[in-house]
């Protein structure tokens, strides 16, 4: 029998290839990684999120944009107004325009709490139309007033690069 350079036989110095498994399993974890980033994506597509976090319950709230023409675009056609109970969460869908982005547009909010006024508001300013995700979210911040946190964003990281609109207001100021 001849001896290999490392000194074993040469029928046991044949080894099988090895099937490189570690370059498999990164591909893999980077593909389920694309998926799972799709799916969250997909699912913040025209998104409407309503946190009520206040003791009062919200009657009526209507959104809409608004463009400087004055055109307006009811987002929530088939379920306005729509109420929201105190300390409970909306969560549901909205429909998008391609008429309103031509001009830029405002997001308008028209609330109304059981024991206040309709308070209506702005927020943002939207360049293209927006298919993200928008979350209001009420909180009381005390002396009968009412603090609305608007985030309006789009992709998976909820960038507001498009909408300019994650801000924080003040409903019921004295």
């Amino acid at each position: 029998m001849k001896n290999t350079q490392t000194g074993m036989p040469k029928e046991q110095g044949r080894t099988a290839k090895k099937f490189p498994v570690k370059p498999l399993m990164i591909a893999g974890a980077v593909l389920a990684l694309i998926i799972i980033c799709m799916v969250i994506e997909a699912v913040n597509t025209r998104k409407l999120v309503i946190v009520n976090n206040t003791k009062s319950d919200i009657e009526s709230i209507q959104l809409y944009f608004e463009d400087m023409e004055d055109d307006t675009f009811y987002i929530l056609k088939d379920k306005q107004p729509l109420s929201v109970e105190a300390g409970s969460k909306y969560s549901g869908s909205f429909v998008s325009s391609k008429e309103m982005a031509e001009y830029g547009s405002f997001l308008m909010i028209d609330v109304k709490f059981a024991d206040k006024e309709m308070a209506q508001t702005y927020a943002g300013y939207f360049t293209r139309t927006f298919t993200g995700k928008i979350k209001l979210e009420f909180n009381d911040s005390g002396d009968g007033n009412i603090s609305m946190d608007i985030k309006a964003g789009d992709g998976l990281f909820q960038t507001t690069k498009y909408t300019d609109c994650d801000e924080t207001q003040e409903l019921f100021e004295d």
